[in-house]
């Protein structure tokens, strides 16, 4: 009951800022109060812009910009307020809402234009894309006449004849027409090619990118709605060298992997992530609301927010109102439908009889006996069948044995029963966006339904995320916003609740010989075909074709921001947020046993550790409240020096609540209650609570002298609860500098072709606090239980205390050395930017002293331990334009590579023992044999086993009951050390035995680039992103659901999916040259050559990927109804070039490395998505 108000609670105050939003639309006052005295008309200018978001142009250099004015307006028009703005200069003013174009009286010119033809030209302004440009400016460049463009981009300009006009617009360039005669003007604005003074978000503000001295990179949303992504996670990907984004699979609900420049510490640490202000996750923010993301790279531009941001910052802003609409409101709809199918192969050999064969040859190697049970005859019958893709009633694929039992004789496609090739998706997004002088607002909507990859009843989900943000002038002096966010998800599956472990389980033991159902309907679980008596699928099999276990995940993430700025004086503006976030998780899981037949008229009902009559759910509810308040001053002097200061301070709390409730043993299967208890029920409940404290200190200066010496300097000191009291303060400074080398006068004679270069460097330091949240406290818990009992009745229970904890835990540091240039040539034609960093992190927390094993308890960590990062980036764009068919063909070419390592600089590992953490190592490296190959010949192998001890790295050769010795065929791993024995050695640096470092996880050469163009209505883009070097040894196998999907049968001989062409690496007498050894099975567990890290087997995953493609063509329609109208195609991880196609198909290399599958580093996941669409986008 206490939730339901709390959503009621919540729905009724965005109910209510919505309809403020729709009412407060006629708050359209024109009336200016503005005292003023003894200022420059640039000063009066610039405090009309703050007061009434008046936007001047001034087209006249005769006008003097620093004549001394004074202004005392009440309640005054407009008009009033410039002709004291601009008393005793001869200007005409040209007034459209909220644009105002000042121009020079001219007497000569008026002369001329009257001995000229007057007449009214009118014209209508376009973007690139066809979409009217509203208060685009029109000036005549003769007389100075002006004109601006409406809601529609249409201008009508009294004017001479013949005559030219200009039209600007910022972020275009300016189009110069020449006027022959009367008849309409249809002009297109062309983007300017680098915007070199735009607009970047930063920490509590924004500065124009010609004044940035931090390593900071921007997305655009334009960027951003040339793929159609389902969240902000997607639309980052690949957009920046610096930014390492990975998903943990292809699931629609799959969670992500981010980092910045590399991970921080060996304890982690992520990128803070902040949707206008508030704390989210990516994958939860709608792409269609943003309007720009700005990642934050190095210590000066992250500093500012100090506890969270040593992992750096990606700030997204998503899109407002705008006084542009002068209270109309604009409408926008974006829907698509597509489709999805895997980024990989899924072309399996699925006759029963090739499958058989060849799965029997392994396990028959390895056990002397074969896996599948099918004599002569019944191979017979297999092969019978071979070409029966669906059952043919003259050969059916069951039979019943004079025994009653099962026999199955099949070609099932077992991946296309379990799993959709091809699954459904679609989206719909509308928004509404509107203002006026005082109010603006912007409202949006977004459904997302997505099927997924089981195909038994389809696992969906679902997406609804909901936006309202308004500003409002209150007052001359206050203003208001607000922003309501609402994303809420549901993932709704069969099977067992943890999917991943299901898709694991599906590899092992079904063989396209065996059928779903039998004749009379009953599920095949058990098979009598099979060596070992093990279910399908290691039980899931039958379980999802029982349809008996059914799941929902839901997750609901609700944000309110209240802001207040207050302008104290000209100048000086007091800002106040406060934010409230809450998330909430509903995991629920129903399982069942089942009942299934191998024998005609049996039945028997399945259970096991994870299937059984059990219901479960699982909620946390994580709350955060946070309040920033902060100053920010401007002001300039003598027209050369520009200060900004930031002052303020943050205060965070958060607090969740984790609770799990399961019961077994339910009275009705089809009722998910633990109100459906039985005297067997069993209830277990647990409870965990977590929360956290901070408190931040923050200041930043900003100066520069006339634009080309720019001075940052920034400080940050942070309280957390995470450290003891004593312990839990840090100051982190930083400052950063930069120099505009192009606004010298020395570079003048090089500015036709060089437009612009700018040197950066930036030190400064953050704390980290990304630890556990209690590490300075040590627990005692009283549930553990013991295995014997005192009173024969029951176990007993005792206390336990934790391990030792370390005195004096405290931050870790991140401290980062970057320098930058960014230049431009060809009037910004083509632009560059680079930057190399240097990034220590001190103090890690890591094990200290290793101390006895008497101690009888793990070594306490401490602040012990550093790490440095060593990187580089480089962005090359260009840009430009000319006319095909007298139309502008439009496009642009962009290019991004990075690299970085890290480099372990202190450890308390003074063995250098190469399987911990040690001075001098580099993170990623993997430690492994060399192979010389596969011997050649009996001989040659005979020989070598004489003479070398390989039990350690062949052992599966000699433990196999069939050829239990080298032979050709089999790895060769080499003597390194020459001591005639493969091993390790004693693990250390200084003695790895045959072992070398044979490669490195980390992802190097991060790049990307993309191509765009657009004409005549048609656009196109296309996006490449992928990784020039990363290594990946695919994980050994302990059990049936290790890397199957790789080593095949090599792992797990009942290997349920193996690719087609997957024999045809196998060596054998008559393919010798063979990537994979031998044919022996369980080579890729533990002690086998294959599950032995070695050079051989060791994958590049280094890939290129085309990430996306769109086409689209905007509708030259009537803009009486349409503003805009453009449909398009589009398609995201369409394919890939890498180096592990050449031996494997059915594994994706982001797959290949991730941790979130069941089994870690198997590739064998849920796959990764290519995704088809066809869109239409409408704005009203």
């Amino acid at each position: 009951m206490k939730q339901t108000n709390i959503y009621k609670k919540y729905i009724s105050t965005i109910w209510f800022a919505c309809v403020m939003i729709f009412f407060s639309q006629p708050i359209l006052a024109q009336d200016i109060t503005l005292q003023l005295k003894n200022v420059t008309v640039k000063e009066a200018i610039e405090a009309l812009h703050k007061t009434k978001n008046y936007s001047v142009v001034i087209k006249s250099s005769e006008i003097n910009m620093s004549k001394k004015v004074s202004i005392n307006a009440n309640n005054a028009p407009i008009k009033v307020v410039l002709d004291q703005i601009f008393v005793g200069q001869n200007v005409s003013y040209t007034i459209n809402g909220h644009s105002i174009i000042i121009s020079k009286k001219s007497d000569t010119g008026q002369q001329k234009s009257d001995e000229k033809k007057k007449q009214t030209i009118t014209g209508v302004v376009y973007d690139e894309e066809g979409n009217p440009v509203i208060g685009a400016s029109v000036m005549n460049k003769e007389t100075a006449q002006g004109a601006i463009t409406d809601l529609d981009g249409k201008f009508s300009l009294e004017t001479s004849i013949p005559s030219t006009i200009d039209i600007s617009y910022v972020g275009y360039e300016v189009a110069t027409v020449h006027v022959k005669d009367g008849q309409t003007k249809t002009i297109r604005l062309v983007p300017s090619r680098l915007m070199i003074d735009e607009v970047v978000v930063v920490g509590y503000g924004s500065q124009r990118r010609s004044n940035l001295t931090g390593a900071v990179s921007t997305i655009s949303s334009k960027e951003l709605n040339n793929r159609p992504v389902v969240s902000a996670a997607n639309a980052l990907q690949g957009a920046d060298p610096s930014v390492n984004l990975t998903f943990g699979t292809g699931s629609p609900e799959s969670g992500y992997s981010l980092n910045i420049r590399g991970g921080i510490s060996v304890n982690g640490g992520t990128p803070l992530v902040l949707c206008d202000g508030v704390e989210v996750p990516l994958n939860q923010v709608n792409a269609n609301d943003i309007e720009s993301i700005s990642v934050l790279k190095d210590a000066s531009s992250c500093a500012i927010y100090g506890a969270k941001a040593s992992a750096g910052v990606v700030l997204i802003t998503t899109k407002s109102g705008s006084a542009a609409t002068k209270g109309k409101a604009k409408i926008s709809y974006n829907g698509r439908f597509g489709w999805t199918q895997n980024t990989t192969s899924t072309d399996f050999i699925r006759t029963g009889y090739d499958y058989v064969t060849f799965a029997n040859k392994f396990y028959h190697a390895y056990n002397g006996v074969n896996m599948y049970l099918y004599e002569d005859e019944e191979l017979q019958k297999l092969y019978d069948r071979r070409n029966d893709m669906t059952e043919n009633p003259e050969r059916p694929w069951v039979e019943i044995g004079e025994d009653g039992k099962y026999y199955y004789y099949g070609n099932t496609d077992w991946y296309g029963y379990f799993y959709n090739r091809t699954r459904p998706q679609m989206e719909h997004n509308v928004s509404i966006t509107g203002g006026g002088e005082k109010v603006n607002y912007y409202i949006s909507g977004r459904y997302y339904q997505q099927y997924g990859m089981f195909n038994i009843d389809k696992d969906l989900y679902k997406d609804y995320s909901f936006r309202a943000k308004m500003d409002a002038q209150l007052n001359k002096w206050i203003k208001w916003s607000t922003n309501i966010g609402l994303d809420n998800n549901n993932y709704n599956y069969n099977g067992t609740s943890n999917y991943a472990m299901t898709i694991a389980r599906l590899e092992s033991n079904i063989s396209p010989s065996f059928v779903p159902f039998n004749p009379d309907g009953t599920i095949v679980q058990y098979t009598n075909q099979l060596y070992a008596n093990s279910p399908l699928g290691a039980g899931d099999g039958g379980y999802l074709t029982s349809r008996r276990g059914h799941n929902s995940k839901s997750r609901t993430l609700l944000s309110v921001v209240n802001q207040i700025d207050i302008t104290l004086l000209q100048g000086l503006t007091l800002t106040a947020n406060y934010s409230y976030q809450q998330r909430k998780q509903l995991y629920r899981y129903r399982n069942n046993s089942f009942e299934y037949s191998r024998s005609q008229g049996v039945t028997q009902t399945f259970t096991s550790g994870s299937i059984f009559n059990n219901y479960e759910e699982d909620e946390s509810f994580p709350v955060t409240h946070m309040l920033n308040y902060y100053a920010t001053f401007e002001h300039s002097w003598a027209k050369k020096h520009n200060l900004k200061i930031v002052a303020g301070s943050q205060y965070e709390t958060y607090r969740n609540v984790n609770k799990n409730t399961s019961m077994t043993n339910l009275s009705n299967d089809n009722l998910d209650s633990f109100s459906a208890v039985t005297p067997e029920s069993v209830l277990t409940v647990s409870q965990d609570i977590s929360a956290y404290k901070t408190l931040g200190f923050f200041g930043r200066i900003n100066y520069d002298y006339m634009g080309k010496y720019l001075l940052e300097v920034s400080c940050r000191a942070d309280g957390s609860s995470r450290f003891a009291e004593g312990d839990r303060w840090g100051v982190f400074p930083s400052v950063s500098a930069g120099w505009r080398i192009s606004e010298e006068n020395f570079f003048k004679p090089v500015g036709d072709w060089w437009s612009s270069l700018k040197l950066r460097a930036s030190v400064g330091s953050l704390g980290n606090q990304q630890v556990d949240y209690y590490a300075y406290l040590q627990t005692i818990t009283s549930d553990n239980q013991f295995s014997y009992t005192f009173d024969g009745e029951g176990k007993a229970y005792y206390a336990k205390i934790s391990n030792p904890i370390s005195s004096g835990l405290t931050w870790e540091t991140v401290t980062t050395y970057n320098v930058g240039l960014d230049m431009s040539f060809l009037r910004n034609r083509l632009s560059m930017s680079a930057d190399y960093y240097v990034r220590k992190t001190t103090d890690m927390l890591t094990t200290s002293l290793t101390l006895p094993d008497v101690y009888g308890a793990s070594t306490p960590k401490a602040n012990c331990a550093d790490l440095r990062t060593n990187g580089w980036e480089l962005s090359v764009s260009w840009n430009d334009s000319f006319k095909v068919a007298n139309k502008p063909f439009r496009y642009g070419i962009q290019a991004t590579l990075g690299d970085y390592q890290r480099t372990i600089t202190k450890y308390n590992n003074p063995d250098k023992l190469i399987s911990d953490h040690y001075v001098g190592k580099k993170m990623g490296e993997i430690w492994g044999y060399h192979v010389d190959g596969l011997f050649k010949t009996d001989k040659e192998a005979a020989e070598y086993q004489a003479k070398i001890n390989d039990k350690a790295v062949n052992g599966r050769v000699y433990s196999s009951k069939v050829d239990g010795y080298l032979r050709a065929g089999d790895v060769r791993f080499a003597d390194l050390n020459g001591d005639n024995v493969i091993g390790a050695g004693a693990g250390t640096v200084d003695d790895p035995g045959d072992k070398q470092i044979i490669g490195n996880t980390t992802p190097r050469y991060s790049y990307s680039f993309r191509l765009d163009a657009s004409w005549n209505g048609f656009d196109v883009s296309a996006f490449f992103q992928g990784i020039g070097k990363r290594d990946w040894y695919p994980s050994y196998s302990t059990t049936s659901q290790g890397a199957n999907s790789f080593w095949g049968p090599y792992s797990f001989p009942s290997t349920s999916f193996v690719e087609k062409s997957f024999p045809e690496d196998c060596w054998t007498e008559d393919n010798r040259n063979a990537f994979f050894p031998r044919i022996r099975g369980y080579q890729s567990y533990s002690g086998g050559s294959l599950g032995t890290i070695n050079d051989r087997y060791i994958q590049n995953i280094a890939y290129l990927r085309f990430k996306n493609l769109s086409i689209g063509y905007t509708l030259p329609i009537s803009k009486r109804i349409f503003e805009k109208v453009r449909v398009y195609v589009s398609g995201e991880n369409l394919y890939y070039w890498s180096p592990l196609k050449k031996h494997n198909k059915t594994i994706d290399p982001e797959l290949a490395i991730s941790s979130s599958t069941y089994s870690s580093n198997t590739g064998s996941g849920y796959a990764y998505p290519r995704v088809y669409t066809v869109g239409v986008d409408i704005t009203f």
